[in-house]
């Protein structure tokens, strides 16, 4: 079998009807179903519909799309539904640090995610399950936020690659416990930490919605960069029966798709955007756990800016800033034996001045500044994982007090 034959290409028709109705989901093989630029299908970034939402007024909301929930990691399987999710039932925020290499939590190579946690009665709702008469249970207690890099077909991830922008940067969502199955079946831990953020409530629905403000900008920058390059060399070779309803080809599809991308609507919120030389992925600059470090400071200081400092310190809060991609760490990914040695005293003089590249470290900066909760004289430290604790159980979200 060939390569060609393992994969498949979603058409026009289908990304079209996926996004124009908020109750369709899409089940997608994680390694196999593909954008016709050649992106994994089932890594797209998370999209708010701004039209839908109201983020003022009686029972705010935002309305999401792409959010991750009932696939299999067994069969490479994920499920993306649409949910609306309530902006008053925030419970609290976790930093989720995610062990992956020697040292476990002490160590320097660590995942990083934001968790949103809500209170069992202002819970997000799937929107092909609301309502359903058969009584499905449609709520979600907890939201991932996590900032991965969108990969090709046969494209495999490594820190190294990753060190030349060769991938786009995207914020995808997730239902927690989606999320925590995927990482103890890998033989990962959780390594949570609770957020302390000025202004309580009003704190961690800014972190939110910055967060989600900076997800959504990206993720529409890369998708009309992503429709502006592919239209003529698909369509040329779209697959028979692609589009060719009576009510128009895939051109037709195509154009619907790029308008729904460009203009999504009034944004119910002005947050912050990532600059077009950020938008890529890169291990030291803008990986995840750097990303969920840049997004947790820049909603500390918006916070502090506007008069809510109870708690922080403002004099030992960093200021929020992304580093840039170095002409050496650009070289790397295809550098010989010889040329990773004489670029290793450029990484270590980099990581010498910009210690904040190293996920380790992000805890102890965190709670320097007052942002982590603290149990004792120590930030309380919830260690989650096959031999530890478990974050879910029947019941749904386990909730725990310092």
């Amino acid at each position: 079998m060939s390569s060609d034959d393992v994969y498949r290409t979603l058409t026009a028709r289908q990304l079209r009807a996926w996004t124009e109705d908020e109750s369709r989901v899409m089940r997608l093989r994680t390694n196999r179903d593909l954008l016709p630029s050649g992106h994994l299908a089932a890594r797209v970034p998370v999209l708010v519909e701004w039209r839908s939402s109201r983020l003022d007024g009686e029972a705010p909301f935002l309305l999401l799309r792409n959010v991750n929930y009932g696939g299999s990691p067994l069969e490479r399987t994920t499920v993306l539904h649409s949910v609306r999710m309530p902006l008053d039932g925030l419970a609290h925020v976790e930093l989720t640090m995610v062990p992956l290499g020697p040292g476990g939590g002490r160590g320097p190579v660590q995942h990083g995610h934001l968790r949103f946690v809500f209170e069992a009665a202002r819970r997000p709702v799937m929107l092909d399950l609301d309502g359903s008469p058969v009584g499905a249970d449609a709520r979600l207690d907890d939201l991932v936020l996590s900032w991965e890099p969108w990969r090709f077909r046969d494209d495999r991830f490594s820190f190294v690659k990753a060190l030349g922008d060769d991938f786009d940067l995207c914020l995808r969502a997730y239902a927690g416990a989606q999320r925590y199955l995927e990482d103890v079946l890998d033989g990962h831990e959780w390594w949570s930490y609770r957020l302390r953020l000025p202004g309580g409530a009003e704190g961690a629905l800014e972190l939110l919605r910055v967060a989600l403000a900076m997800g959504d900008g990206a993720a529409r920058h890369t998708l009309a960069r992503l429709l502006d390059q592919v239209p003529a060399d698909w369509l040329g070779a779209a697959p028979a029966g692609a589009g060719v309803e009576a009510d128009g080809g895939p051109g037709d599809d195509w154009e619907a798709l790029r308008r729904r991308i460009e203009t999504p609507g009034p944004l119910a919120f002005h947050g912050p955007e990532l600059a077009p030389e950020e938008l890529t992925y890169q291990t030291l600059v803008r990986s995840c756990a750097a990303m969920a470090r840049y997004t947790v400071l820049l909603t500390a200081r918006r916070l502090v800016d506007r008069g809510l400092a109870d708690g922080v310190d403002p004099a030992k809060l960093p200021e929020p800033a992304l580093g840039v991609t170095e002409p050496w760490m650009q070289a790397i990914p295809k550098a010989d034996l010889r040329g990773l040695f004489m670029r290793a005293p450029s990484a270590l003089r980099y990581i010498a001045r910009n210690p904040r590249v190293l996920p380790n470290l992000i805890p102890g900066e965190l709670d320097a500044a007052g942002l982590l909760v603290r149990k004792g004289r120590k930030p309380w430290l919830l260690k989650y994982g096959a031999k530890g604790l478990r974050p879910y159980s029947s019941q749904g979200a386990r909730r725990f007090e310092p």
